[in-house]
C-alpha cells in the first residue's frame, strides 16, 4: 500500500514536473518578499513610494518635499499602491512589482510557445525564472521587473498580430509598449522595436516594415503616456526658476525622453561609472547562472545562422530573440554608466533561445558538456553549503535537511528523465533552486541584520518617539521602515531640540551631541558591497561598524 502510494507520488510530480519547479521557483519568489528592501535605490524608491501614499501626489513625484526627476511613475504608482494597502512593510513595497515580473515569465512562455511549441515556452520560462538576475530582480526591487514583463508583453502580442492580423493585439501591444516607457523610458520602446524591427529585415519581409497597421501604436501609447507627460510638464517645465539636480529650469519632457536614457550614450548626461564596453559580457556570468555554459553556444550558434542560412529546417523560427538580445546589449555597452541589472530585460529572449536549443539539439551534446553542467551546479550547492556553515553558521537544521532533500532530487530527476533534454534542465534547476532558498531563507535575512538603517526604522515604527533626526548618516530605509521623513539634525540645530528627542548618529559624532543616553545600537555595513573579509566570520568585524540611536537629555 505505501509502496503503491509513493510510486503514485513520483509518477504525478514526473507527470508534472515543470509545474513542480515552477511552484518551486514561486516559493523563493515569496519567500524574497519578506527581506529587508536593500539600500540604496530600493530603499529610495519604496520612500518614495511610501511619501506618495501618504501625500496622494501621483502626477508630481517628491522625494522628502523636494522635486525628483530620475525614474518615471509606474514602479513609485504600483508600489504606493501596495504600500496603501499592506503598510509600510517590506511585502508592501515588493508584492505589486513581483507580480509583474511573474506575469514577465508567462508572456515569455507564451512568446515561445507561439514561435516554437507548448516545451519550449514553459522551458523558456523557466530558465529564465531561475537565473540569478530573476532571483535579484524579486527581492532587489527596481524598475527592471516592470520594464521585463512589459517589454514580454508588448514583443507577444505584437507577434500574435503578425501571425493572426487581430488589431485587438495590436492596441494591447500599444497598451504594454506604453507600460514598458512607463517604467524605463524610451528603452521601453527601444528594445521591442530592435527585436521585431530585426525580425522583420532579416525574414525579408519588407511590406511588413512599411504596413501602415503600426501607425495605430501611436495613439495608443500617447494615451498611456499622457498622465505622466502632464504631470512632468506642470512640475518642470512650467517652471523654469526650478534647479534639480543642479540643471537650472530643466524641462521634464526633454529629460524623460531624451537625457536620461539618450544622454548618458551622447554625453550629455552627467552620469558616468567608467565601464569599459565589456562591462556587460563580464556581468552576465553570474547574473545569467546557471545557463551561461549554454548559452555560449547558443548565441553563437544563432548568429552563425543569419548568415548562413541555406534550408528552412536550419532557419530560425524567429529572429525577434537574437536581435531584442544584441541590439540592445550593444547599445547599452556604449552608455557612459552602466550597472548590471541595465540588461536583465534581454534575458526572457536569451533563455528562449537556449530553450530552442535545448530541445531540438540536446541529444547531439557531448558527455563532457553535460559534465560540465552538472559541476556549474555542484559549485551552486557548495556556495549553499558555505552559507548555511560557513557564513552565518545556522542552527536550526531544518534547512539544511531541505536542502539535502532538493540535492536528492538532482540524482532523481536525472535518473527519470525522459530525454536529454529533461536530464540537461531538470538537474539544473534544481541546484540553483536550492541556492537560491539558501540565499532567501538564511542568507539575506541575516545578512539585513546589518543594514542599519532599515533596523534603525523599524526600532522607531515600534517605540513612536516625538521626534526624530538623523545626524551624520542617512540611509532611504530609515524613512520608510520608521513610515516618517526623518529630517537632519546638523551640530548647531541639536543645541535646540527638546529633551526626549532621539537622534540617529554614528560613533565617530557621538561626543558633538548633547548630554544623552543610548537608546539602541546597531550594527551597521553596506550590504550591497559585499567582499570576502566580511563573509568570513573570523574577520567580519573588521569590516562591520555600529550606529546608534541616542536620546537626548
Amino acid at each position: 500500500m505505501i509502496q503503491n502510494s509513493r510510486t503514485a507520488l513520483f509518477t504525478l510530480i514526473s507527470t508534472y514536473r515543470y509545474y513542480f519547479f515552477f511552484a518551486l521557483l514561486l516559493t523563493g519568489y515569496a519567500v524574497n518578499l519578506f527581506i529587508d528592501v536593500m539600500e540604496v535605490d530600493a530603499a529610495q524608491y519604496a520612500s518614495i513610494s511610501r511619501e506618495m501614499a501618504e501625500t496622494g501626489s501621483y502626477l508630481h513625484v517628491y522625494q522628502h518635499g523636494e522635486d525628483y526627476l530620475d525614474k518615471p511613475p509606474l514602479l513609485f504608482w504600483v508600489s504606493s499602491l501596495g504600500i496603501k494597502i499592506f503598510g509600510h512593510t517590506s511585502v508592501a513595497y515588493k508584492i505589486l512589482p513581483v507580480f509583474f515580473l511573474v506575469i514577465g515569465l508567462w508572456a515569455t512562455y507564451r512568446f515561445a510557445r507561439l514561435w516554437y511549441n507548448h516545451r519550449t515556452g514553459i522551458l523558456a520560462a523557466l530558465i529564465v525564472g531561475s537565473t540569478q538576475a530573476f532571483a535579484l530582480m524579486s527581492n532587489d526591487i527596481r524598475t527592471d521587473g516592470l520594464l521585463t514583463a512589459f517589454v514580454m508583453l508588448s514583443l507577444w502580442l505584437l507577434s500574435s498580430f503578425l501571425k493572426t492580423r487581430h488589431t485587438r493585439d495590436l492596441l494591447l501591444a500599444g497598451v504594454c509598449l506604453g507600460g514598458a516607457m512607463l517604467a524605463k523610458g524610451p528603452l521601453g520602446l527601444m528594445i521591442p522595436a530592435a527585436a521585431m524591427g530585426g525580425h522583420l529585415l532579416i525574414s525579408g519581409q519588407w511590406k511588413k516594415i512599411f504596413d501602415p497597421s503600426w501607425l495605430l501604436l501611436i495613439p495608443i501609447i500617447a494615451i498611456v503616456l499622457a498622465p505622466m507627460c502632464y504631470g512632468l510638464y506642470t512640475q518642470f517645465d512650467l517652471h523654469p526658476e526650478k534647479e534639480v539636480y543642479g540643471l537650472k529650469g530643466p524641462s521634464g519632457l526633454r529629460f524623460y525622453f531624451w537625457t536620461q536614457s539618450f544622454g548618458r550614450i551622447t554625453g550629455e548626461s552627467d552620469w558616468a561609472n567608467n565601464t569599459p564596453w565589456y562591462y556587460f559580457l563580464q556581468t552576465m556570468l553570474w547574473d545569467m547562472q546557471p545557463w551561461i555554459l549554454l548559452f555560449i553556444p547558443v548565441l553563437w550558434s544563432r548568429v552563425k545562422s543569419i548568415w548562413s542560412r541555406k534550408t528552412e529546417q536550419n532557419t530560425p523560427s524567429e529572429w525577434i530573440s537574437i536581435c531584442g538580445f544584441v541590439i540592445p546589449l550593444i547599445a547599452l555597452s556604449f552608455s557612459g554608466y552602466k550597472l548590471p541589472h541595465y540588461i536583465f530585460p534581454v534575458f526572457p529572449f536569451a533563455a528562449v533561445m537556449i530553450a530552442n536549443y535545448v530541445v531540438t539539439r540536446a541529444e547531439q551534446w557531448s558527455k563532457w558538456f553535460e559534465f560540465l553542467q552538472l559541476l556549474l551546479i555542484h559549485l551552486l550547492v557548495l556556495a549553499a553549503v558555505l552559507i548555511l556553515f560557513w557564513v552565518f553558521p545556522i542552527e536550526n537544521y531544518w534547512l539544511p535537511v531541505l536542502c539535502l532533500i532538493l540535492y536528492a532530487g538532482i540524482w532523481w530527476w536525472r535518473a527519470v528523465a525522459i530525454d536529454a533534454t529533461d536530464r540537461w534542465v531538470l538537474p539544473s534547476l534544481m541546484g540553483v533552486i536550492i541556492f537560491q532558498l539558501a540565499l532567501g531563507l538564511h542568507f539575506y535575512p541575516h545578512l539585513l541584520e546589518f543594514q542599519s538603517t532599515s533596523q534603525a526604522g523599524k526600532y522607531i515604527a515600534t517605540h513612536h518617539p516625538a521626534q526624530v533626526y538623523w545626524h551624520d548618516r542617512y540611509g532611504h530605509a530609515l524613512d520608510y521602515y520608521s513610515d516618517r521623513r526623518i529630517p537632519h539634525a546638523d551640530r548647531t540645530s541639536m543645541d535646540t531640540l527638546p529633551a526626549g528627542t532621539w537622534i540617529f548618529v554614528s560613533p565617530a559624532a557621538l561626543d558633538a551631541i548633547p548630554p544623552h543616553n543610548i537608546v539602541k545600537e546597531f550594527k551597521d555595513f553596506k550590504v550591497t558591497k559585499l567582499n570576502v573579509t566580511f563573509l568570513n566570520p573570523e574577520t567580519r568585524n573588521e569590516k562591520v561598524k555600529k550606529m546608534y540611536l541616542v536620546e537626548l537629555k
